[in-house]
């Protein structure tokens, strides 16, 4: 049977951003069709804020990404110490049957 995988955190949060740009954008071009204009400072602010958001989850994934792989080498190399330990007993006793 497949598993099912839940969605994190993180891509509930993108997938509500997207849409809630898209949103936003058919808005502003509903507003610019019907008047002429659209609310400048309320764009900027909006896509500050999206772009802040953004970079802000990067910085915690590649932080987290880092922190991972930091933790994967030191039980690979963990485990090769104690592999090398393992290959000196064997060879040390193994020589004398």
């Amino acid at each position: 049977m497949a598993r099912k995988k839940k969605m994190k955190t993180m891509n509930i949060i993108l997938i509500f951003m997207a849409l809630f740009l898209l949103v936003f954008i058919v808005a502003m071009i509903f507003i610019y069709y019907n008047t002429g204009g659209i609310p400048d400072t309320l764009v900027v602010s909006v896509f500050t804020i999206c772009g802040g958001e953004f970079g802000v989850m990067g910085w915690i994934k590649t932080t987290k990404d880092k922190y991972l792989q930091k933790d994967f080498e030191k039980e690979s190399r963990k485990y090769m110490e104690r592999m090398e330990k393992l290959k000196e007993v064997i060879d040390e006793y193994g020589g004398e049957e």
